[in-house]
């Protein structure tokens, strides 16, 4: 009874369940039906596959492969796992475009001539091969469709250009295109902007109906990585950028009357960039901001850091081809800073530079190929310090000033190892534009230049390390040449020939009033020299002193394998550090004389010392061998060895083994005549004379730094 009351008393809600049930099924039926009504009866799934086959063919003269053609009353018309090919077919597995689904949206399921109302792309990847004239189709497509809606999600776009990738989005997008007004309006992001610490990147703007010309386009990046858009990249910069992250704003623009135009605002950190024309050096974890503004005839970049400003814009002028009118600015408060982000690609290098160095420099193009540059401006510097191990340089002083025609006065004053310098000049610089056999320009320099250093004290010992670096980097070329069989290249190929030494005219004197041979040595008096490069050739002399010592060198170079010739003249010059190790021990005179010769022919370090070839004359003031371990096989007194002596001897190279003639060992208990050679460092010496009471021939021989007496 409870029951039945309980009915009677709920049968009205009972009642509309079963009503909203029945609503809900009758529903059902008629979507499903209606569903299945269109696309039975209403639509042609199959000939719409031919139609979307078609057209893609014709516009694009692209292959195209449709997975499955579907159809829902929530999504309308579906398409799966479309592929459009970058061929004719599919033979090289190319692809121009991949989607997992697309759906059209349709005006009326029973018109005759419905219209598509939206497109979504979901999953979308488009690949493009650099093809300018397919990009202005796909949008001329979307300009002169009646589409109203275009809508991408999670969509990645790579662009190519033969084997490097210009754009690379990795991570998806969400892309609206609409039209309203007889205008396209595009917005894109890849997330949420206001989450911190993320890759972001959003924008928005509208492109006119009519015209491909006239566009308008504001984009906000956030810790955005530049090899996703590092032609982007590249372009805000002005120069290559192998990597940063990019965070800031711009906009774009363009109209038929002002033409194209783009300003903006970015931040570049942790930027990895080469530095133009020394490819081999970077700018490693630089951060910088920089503002921009583009224009047809005009590009202006202003990149702030803490320490700098550089400013710099870059004009063009039509006449018979493009001239550019370069204008720089820069203020560098602190050239450390930038230094020391400054390395080699091994990781090895370091810039000890620092200092404060500003000034501005007009580069303008003036159409005349024999006079192509013309170069204007002054640079300043003050506090400049170079400090390192091989070159100590402080309190340095630089004005360089650049006028009409090309000419230039340069002044520089330091403390060179703690000696003031003064280093001066004047000349002229003219670049011409030469063409290339490859159609391309190159601009080679035709210079006169003449130069003068002046110091009031020099030490000559305080430059070997210096030389000791050189040395070691020269050995390093020579065996890498050995190892990887690196062909000689002709000299006057080179660019550094091409560009620089084959019209230039350099005369560089050198003037010092007291020339020290070592620290603590005394002054060998005033040192004057001069360095000429004039018609491909190349002349050093050098003077140490007013004793007779001198440096010269000779180079004929505007050849295929330039000859070069260098001479050393010590006379009693006073010497401090070990000569050459013999028996066991250093061989460290108080004087040294010699006439030394190197003669050779080449283009690299390698194919000089190949057909090197190398004679001297030595002697050796106050040497002994009190430290060696001297063993005679004969019944005589060393003594005299090991007491100061002199020693002198010719000696010729070849290949591997140094020849030695003309020997005379002498003091007041020695006196030896010979003859003797070196092979890998270790000497041997066939002698004849007296040692002490000893009179008869003497063999000297190292063996296991031991000094074998025969």
């Amino acid at each position: 009874m409870n029951l039945l009351y309980r009915i009677r008393e709920n049968k009205r809600v009972l009642f509309s369940f079963l009503a909203l049930g029945f609503i809900f099924f009758v529903f059902l039926l008629g979507y499903y039906g209606l569903e299945y009504y269109l696309r039975n009866y209403r639509i042609p799934l199959v000939q719409l596959r031919k139609v979307v086959s078609y057209t893609i063919n014709k516009e694009l003269g692209k292959a195209v492969d449709i997975g499955v053609l579907d159809f829902s009353l929530r999504e309308g018309l579906i398409i799966e796992d479309l592929v459009v090919s970058n061929e004719e077919d599919f033979s090289f597995n190319d692809h121009m475009l991949k989607v997992k689904k697309v759906t059209f949206r349709l005006s009326s399921y029973f018109k005759e001539s419905p219209t598509v109302e939206q497109i979504d792309f979901y999953s979308p990847h488009l690949v493009l091969n650099e093809n300018v004239s397919l990009r202005n189709q796909l949008i001329e497509y979307a300009q002169k469709s009646k589409l109203k809606d275009i809508r991408f999600h999670d969509a990645r776009l790579t662009v190519k250009q033969n084997d490097s990738t210009l754009v690379d989005w990795k991570e998806g997008w969400d892309i609206v295109l609409k039209r309203k007004n007889k205008k396209l309006y595009l917005s894109y992001n890849n997330g949420w902007f206001w989450i911190p610490n993320t890759t972001r990147i959003k924008g928005e703007g509208e492109f006119s109906e009519a015209s491909l010309d006239e566009f308008q386009f504001e984009f906000k990046w956030k810790n955005y990585p530049s090899e996703e858009a590092i032609i982007l990249t590249n372009y805000l910069f002005g120069s290559n950028v192998h990597s940063a992250v990019l965070s800031g704003e711009g906009k774009i623009f363009r109209d038929s009357v002002s033409g194209f135009t783009a300003r903006g605002d970015v931040e570049f950190e942790n930027s990895f960039i080469p530095i133009p024309f020394f490819e081999n050096y970077i700018l490693d974890g630089f951060r910088f901001r920089e503002i921009f503004l583009f224009t047809p005839n005009k590009e202006e970049r202003e990149f702030l850091g803490t320490d700098f400003r550089i400013k710099t814009t870059v004009k063009t002028e039509n006449i018979k081809e493009p001239l550019l009118d370069r204008h720089f600015e820069f203020q560098i408060e602190s050239l450390e800073n930038i230094a020391e982000r400054i390395s080699d690609l091994s990781g090895n290098f370091s810039l000890p530079l620092s200092g404060v160095l500003k000034g501005n420099l007009d580069l303008l193009e003036s159409g005349d190929k024999n006079k192509w540059f013309q170069l204007r401006g002054e640079i300043l510097g003050s506090e400049i310090q170079w400090d390192s191990k091989l070159l100590q340089l402080d309190k340095g002083s630089l004005s360089l000033k650049l006028t009409e025609g090309n000419e230039w006065s340069f002044n520089f004053d330091s403390l060179l190892f703690g000696k003031p310098s003064h280093l001066s000049g004047f000349g002229s610089s003219v670049w011409g534009r030469s063409k290339k056999a490859d159609g391309s320009f190159y601009y080679p320099m035709t210079s006169k230049t003449k130069l003068v250093f002046q110091t009031p004290d020099l030490t000559g010992s305080e430059w070997k390390p210096l030389y000791e670096d050189w040395k070691k980097e020269t050995l390093e070329e020579i065996r890498e040449r050995q190892e990887k069989l690196i062909p000689e290249e002709y000299f006057y190929q080179k660019k550094i020939y091409k560009y620089f030494l084959e019209s230039m005219n350099l005369d560089f004197g050198i003037q010092i009033s007291n020339f020290y041979p070592f620290d603590g040595s005394k002054s060998l008096g005033e040192s004057k020299g001069n360095l000429v490069v004039k018609d491909g050739r190349m002349n050093l002399n050098l003077n140490l002193g007013t004793t007779g010592s001198k440096v010269s060198m000779v180079s004929y170079f505007a050849s295929k394998t330039p000859n070069f010739g260098f001479s050393l003249v010590l006379n009693e010059y006073p010497w401090s550090d070990p000569w050459m190790n013999f028996c066991g021990t250093e061989l460290r005179p108080t004087h040294v004389g010699l006439d030394y010769s190197f003669n050779s022919i080449g283009s690299d370090y390698y194919s000089l010392h190949k057909d090197a070839r190398t004679s001297y004359t030595l002697k050796l003031f106050g040497v002994h061998l009190k430290e060696a371990d001297l063993v005679s096989k004969l019944e005589m007194n060393l003594d005299p060895l090991k007491k100061p002596f002199q020693m002198e001897f010719d000696l010729s190279r070849y290949s591997d083994m140094d020849y030695i003639s003309n020997l005379v060992v002498s003091s007041d208990l020695l006196d030896l005549k010979g003859y003797g050679n070196n092979k890998n460092g270790n000497y041997a010496f066939t002698t004849y004379g007296v040692v002490g009471e000893s009179r008869g021939s003497f063999s000297f021989i190292e063996e296991e730094n031991k000094c074998v007496i025969k």
